[in-house]
Protein backbone atom coordinates (compact mmCIF):
# COMPACT_ATOMS: atom_id res chain seq x y z
CA UNK A 1 0.00 0.00 0.00
CA UNK A 2 1.40 3.77 -0.61
CA UNK A 3 2.05 5.85 1.83
CA UNK A 4 1.60 9.53 1.81
CA UNK A 5 2.29 12.14 4.23
CA UNK A 6 -0.21 15.58 4.24
CA UNK A 7 0.91 19.05 3.97
CA UNK A 8 -0.72 22.07 5.77
CA UNK A 9 -0.32 25.59 3.84
CA UNK A 10 3.36 26.45 6.24
CA UNK A 11 4.21 22.90 4.91
CA UNK A 12 3.45 23.08 1.51
CA UNK A 13 5.76 26.26 1.30
CA UNK A 14 8.64 24.84 2.23
CA UNK A 15 8.47 22.23 -0.61
CA UNK A 16 10.74 22.08 -2.93
CA UNK A 17 9.96 21.67 -6.87
CA UNK A 18 10.94 18.49 -8.60
CA UNK A 19 13.83 18.28 -11.69
CA UNK A 20 12.58 19.19 -15.09
CA UNK A 21 12.64 16.65 -17.36
CA UNK A 22 15.06 17.92 -20.22
CA UNK A 23 15.26 15.93 -23.45
CA UNK A 24 18.16 15.96 -25.57
CA UNK A 25 16.37 18.38 -28.59
CA UNK A 26 15.32 21.64 -27.38
CA UNK A 27 15.92 25.41 -28.18
CA UNK A 28 19.24 26.16 -28.72
CA UNK A 29 19.43 29.87 -28.69
CA UNK A 30 19.34 32.59 -25.97
CA UNK A 31 16.12 34.66 -25.48
CA UNK A 32 17.59 37.66 -24.12
CA UNK A 33 15.91 40.87 -25.42
CA UNK A 34 17.81 43.79 -26.86
CA UNK A 35 17.67 46.31 -23.90
CA UNK A 36 19.49 46.44 -20.30
CA UNK A 37 18.94 47.73 -17.04
CA UNK A 38 20.96 50.89 -16.34
CA UNK A 39 20.00 51.95 -13.00
CA UNK A 40 21.91 51.60 -9.83
CA UNK A 41 22.25 47.77 -8.82
CA UNK A 42 22.72 45.91 -5.64
CA UNK A 43 22.32 42.92 -3.49
CA UNK A 44 18.76 42.64 -1.38
CA UNK A 45 20.71 42.17 1.64
CA UNK A 46 18.88 39.57 4.38
CA UNK A 47 16.70 38.56 1.67
CA UNK A 48 16.34 35.00 3.37
CA UNK A 49 16.28 36.37 6.70
CA UNK A 50 13.28 38.55 5.80
CA UNK A 51 11.63 35.39 3.72
CA UNK A 52 11.52 33.18 7.26
CA UNK A 53 10.54 36.09 9.51
CA UNK A 54 7.28 36.86 7.16
CA UNK A 55 7.15 32.65 7.51
CA UNK A 56 7.65 32.61 11.14
CA UNK A 57 5.05 35.60 11.67
CA UNK A 58 2.22 33.91 10.04
CA UNK A 59 -0.43 32.63 11.89
CA UNK A 60 -1.48 29.35 9.62
CA UNK A 61 -4.51 27.85 8.73
CA UNK A 62 -4.52 24.13 10.42
CA UNK A 63 -6.17 22.46 7.31
CA UNK A 64 -4.49 19.77 5.36
CA UNK A 65 -4.42 21.31 1.68
CA UNK A 66 -1.87 18.65 -0.11
CA UNK A 67 -0.85 15.18 0.22
CA UNK A 68 1.83 13.09 -1.54
CA UNK A 69 3.39 9.84 -1.82
CA UNK A 70 6.58 9.09 0.15
CA UNK A 71 9.52 6.92 -0.41
CA UNK A 72 9.87 4.26 -2.59
CA UNK A 73 6.36 5.40 -3.84
CA UNK A 74 7.95 8.55 -5.02
CA UNK A 75 9.67 7.19 -8.26
CA UNK A 76 7.48 7.26 -11.34
CA UNK A 77 5.03 9.13 -9.44
CA UNK A 78 3.02 12.35 -10.25
CA UNK A 79 4.86 13.82 -7.46
CA UNK A 80 7.89 13.90 -10.47
CA UNK A 81 8.18 15.64 -13.74
CA UNK A 82 6.41 13.65 -16.42
CA UNK A 83 6.42 15.73 -19.06
CA UNK A 84 9.32 17.37 -21.49
CA UNK A 85 10.16 20.73 -21.52
CA UNK A 86 12.10 21.48 -24.52
CA UNK A 87 11.55 25.63 -24.15
CA UNK A 88 10.41 28.66 -22.65
CA UNK A 89 6.97 27.81 -22.77
CA UNK A 90 7.23 24.29 -21.35
CA UNK A 91 9.32 25.64 -18.48
CA UNK A 92 6.72 28.32 -18.14
CA UNK A 93 4.10 26.21 -18.06
CA UNK A 94 5.66 23.91 -15.38
CA UNK A 95 6.05 26.70 -13.19
CA UNK A 96 2.52 27.40 -13.16
CA UNK A 97 1.93 24.13 -12.70
CA UNK A 98 3.87 22.74 -9.56
CA UNK A 99 4.52 26.56 -7.79
CA UNK A 100 1.28 27.94 -9.20
CA UNK A 101 -1.12 25.43 -7.68
CA UNK A 102 0.77 24.95 -4.56
CA UNK A 103 0.86 29.18 -3.78
CA UNK A 104 -2.50 29.23 -4.93
CA UNK A 105 -3.65 26.68 -2.54
CA UNK A 106 -1.84 28.70 0.21
CA UNK A 107 -2.86 32.03 -0.29
CA UNK A 108 -6.11 30.88 -0.40
CA UNK A 109 -5.62 29.19 3.19
CA UNK A 110 -4.05 32.27 4.66
CA UNK A 111 -7.09 34.75 3.04
CA UNK A 112 -4.72 36.44 0.91
CA UNK A 113 -6.19 37.42 -2.42
CA UNK A 114 -3.22 36.82 -4.57
CA UNK A 115 -3.29 33.60 -7.55
CA UNK A 116 -0.29 33.10 -10.44
CA UNK A 117 -1.10 33.73 -13.44
CA UNK A 118 -0.33 34.66 -17.18
CA UNK A 119 -0.38 38.78 -17.67
CA UNK A 120 -2.86 38.49 -20.00
CA UNK A 121 -5.34 38.11 -17.21
CA UNK A 122 -4.33 40.88 -15.67
CA UNK A 123 -5.38 44.51 -16.18
CA UNK A 124 -2.78 46.03 -18.44
CA UNK A 125 -0.47 49.11 -17.14
CA UNK A 126 -2.54 51.33 -20.08
CA UNK A 127 -4.78 51.08 -22.68
CA UNK A 128 -2.62 49.67 -25.72
CA UNK A 129 -0.31 48.02 -23.67
CA UNK A 130 1.30 45.60 -26.59
CA UNK A 131 4.16 43.40 -23.99
CA UNK A 132 3.49 40.31 -22.68
CA UNK A 133 5.53 39.61 -19.11
CA UNK A 134 5.31 35.55 -18.80
CA UNK A 135 3.97 36.07 -14.85
CA UNK A 136 1.98 38.10 -12.69
CA UNK A 137 0.62 37.64 -9.21
CA UNK A 138 -2.49 39.10 -8.95
CA UNK A 139 -5.23 39.91 -7.17
CA UNK A 140 -9.35 38.40 -8.34
CA UNK A 141 -10.00 42.33 -10.00
CA UNK A 142 -7.48 41.16 -12.02
CA UNK A 143 -4.52 43.80 -10.34
CA UNK A 144 -1.32 42.64 -11.19
CA UNK A 145 0.56 43.04 -8.24
CA UNK A 146 4.36 40.80 -8.51
CA UNK A 147 5.87 40.55 -12.78
CA UNK A 148 8.00 37.36 -13.54
CA UNK A 149 9.76 36.32 -16.93
CA UNK A 150 11.04 33.02 -17.38
CA UNK A 151 13.98 31.88 -19.67
CA UNK A 152 14.96 28.24 -20.04
CA UNK A 153 17.74 26.58 -17.74
CA UNK A 154 20.23 24.99 -20.20
CA UNK A 155 21.26 28.15 -22.26
CA UNK A 156 24.78 29.53 -21.19
CA UNK A 157 23.52 33.48 -21.52
CA UNK A 158 20.47 32.36 -19.07
CA UNK A 159 22.48 31.09 -15.82
CA UNK A 160 21.60 33.63 -13.52
CA UNK A 161 24.38 32.15 -10.92
CA UNK A 162 27.40 33.09 -13.48
CA UNK A 163 26.01 36.14 -14.45
CA UNK A 164 25.76 37.13 -10.71
CA UNK A 165 29.34 36.10 -9.66
CA UNK A 166 30.63 37.72 -13.02
CA UNK A 167 29.05 40.99 -12.05
CA UNK A 168 30.16 40.99 -8.52
CA UNK A 169 33.94 40.21 -9.03
CA UNK A 170 33.51 43.19 -11.58
CA UNK A 171 34.46 40.99 -14.39
CA UNK A 172 31.43 41.48 -16.85
CA UNK A 173 28.95 43.57 -15.80
CA UNK A 174 27.48 44.42 -18.53
CA UNK A 175 26.17 40.31 -18.92
CA UNK A 176 23.95 40.52 -15.51
CA UNK A 177 22.47 43.97 -17.02
CA UNK A 178 21.55 42.38 -20.02
CA UNK A 179 19.84 39.66 -18.38
CA UNK A 180 18.06 41.71 -16.36
CA UNK A 181 16.61 44.36 -19.27
CA UNK A 182 13.37 43.00 -19.77
CA UNK A 183 12.21 42.56 -16.43
CA UNK A 184 13.41 45.41 -15.08
CA UNK A 185 11.38 47.13 -18.25
CA UNK A 186 8.41 45.21 -17.32
CA UNK A 187 8.32 46.73 -13.68
CA UNK A 188 8.18 49.64 -15.06
CA UNK A 189 5.72 49.53 -17.15
CA UNK A 190 3.29 48.37 -14.62
CA UNK A 191 4.98 50.49 -12.07
CA UNK A 192 5.57 46.99 -9.86
CA UNK A 193 8.18 47.34 -7.02
CA UNK A 194 8.25 43.69 -6.79
CA UNK A 195 9.43 41.01 -9.92
CA UNK A 196 11.61 37.93 -10.50
CA UNK A 197 13.63 36.60 -13.05
CA UNK A 198 13.72 32.55 -13.09
CA UNK A 199 14.92 29.81 -14.94
CA UNK A 200 12.93 27.83 -12.96
CA UNK A 201 15.96 25.40 -11.59
CA UNK A 202 16.96 29.18 -10.55
CA UNK A 203 15.65 32.54 -9.55
CA UNK A 204 15.79 36.03 -8.25
CA UNK A 205 13.92 37.96 -6.88
CA UNK A 206 13.79 41.67 -7.38
CA UNK A 207 12.81 45.32 -6.10
CA UNK A 208 12.89 48.75 -6.39
CA UNK A 209 14.49 50.91 -4.13
CA UNK A 210 15.75 54.53 -3.73
CA UNK A 211 19.50 55.08 -4.07
CA UNK A 212 20.06 58.33 -2.97
CA UNK A 213 17.80 60.64 -5.01
CA UNK A 214 18.27 57.80 -7.88
CA UNK A 215 15.93 54.05 -8.76
CA UNK A 216 17.76 51.72 -8.31
CA UNK A 217 16.86 47.86 -8.26
CA UNK A 218 18.37 45.42 -5.69
CA UNK A 219 18.51 41.54 -6.35
CA UNK A 220 17.79 38.55 -4.16
CA UNK A 221 20.72 35.91 -4.19
CA UNK A 222 19.82 32.67 -6.62
CA UNK A 223 16.90 30.52 -5.23
CA UNK A 224 17.52 27.23 -6.44
CA UNK A 225 14.06 24.57 -7.40
CA UNK A 226 16.07 21.95 -5.17
CA UNK A 227 15.94 23.95 -2.14
CA UNK A 228 13.69 22.97 0.74
CA UNK A 229 13.00 25.21 3.11
CA UNK A 230 13.00 26.09 6.52
CA UNK A 231 12.17 28.40 9.36
CA UNK A 232 15.85 29.83 9.79
CA UNK A 233 16.52 31.19 6.83
CA UNK A 234 19.71 29.38 5.75
CA UNK A 235 17.58 27.86 2.62
CA UNK A 236 14.11 29.49 1.20
CA UNK A 237 12.63 28.02 -1.53
CA UNK A 238 10.96 29.42 -4.72
CA UNK A 239 7.26 29.02 -2.98
CA UNK A 240 8.34 30.56 0.31
CA UNK A 241 10.49 33.24 -1.32
CA UNK A 242 6.79 34.20 -3.48
CA UNK A 243 4.77 33.99 -0.79
CA UNK A 244 6.66 36.66 0.80
CA UNK A 245 7.44 38.86 -2.45
CA UNK A 246 3.14 38.73 -2.54
CA UNK A 247 2.56 39.97 0.72
CA UNK A 248 5.02 42.82 0.61
CA UNK A 249 3.05 43.70 -2.49
CA UNK A 250 0.11 43.21 -1.01
CA UNK A 251 0.88 45.90 1.23
CA UNK A 252 2.95 48.00 -1.39
CA UNK A 253 3.20 47.52 -5.02
CA UNK A 254 3.49 50.59 -6.31
CA UNK A 255 7.02 51.77 -8.47
CA UNK A 256 6.67 55.28 -7.55
CA UNK A 257 7.98 57.56 -10.45
CA UNK A 258 7.17 60.92 -8.50
CA UNK A 259 10.35 60.46 -6.06
CA UNK A 260 14.03 60.92 -6.55
CA UNK A 261 15.64 62.81 -9.66
CA UNK A 262 13.91 64.04 -12.97
CA UNK A 263 14.42 62.11 -16.65
CA UNK A 264 16.42 59.21 -14.64
CA UNK A 265 17.12 56.62 -16.75
CA UNK A 266 16.10 52.65 -16.19
CA UNK A 267 16.97 50.60 -19.14
CA UNK A 268 18.39 51.55 -22.44
CA UNK A 269 18.07 49.89 -25.64
CA UNK A 270 21.35 48.27 -27.01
Amino acid sequence: MAVSVTHRASGLLLEPLPNLDIPARRTVSHALHRIKFVGALGQWTNFKTEVANTYNSQTWNPREIASRLTANFLAGSVHEEQVFVSDERGVQGRLEGRAGIALGAVFGAQNHDLKLGASKGALPPYPGYKKAPDFVLMTSAHEAKVVGEVKVPWIREHNLRKLITEFESGAKQDNFRHVLGQIAEYMFDSRLKYGFLTTYEHTIFLRKEEVGRAWGLEYSPVIYHSDRGSTSGRTVPFCQSLYHIGLLALADSNFDTSTGMRNQKWTAPL
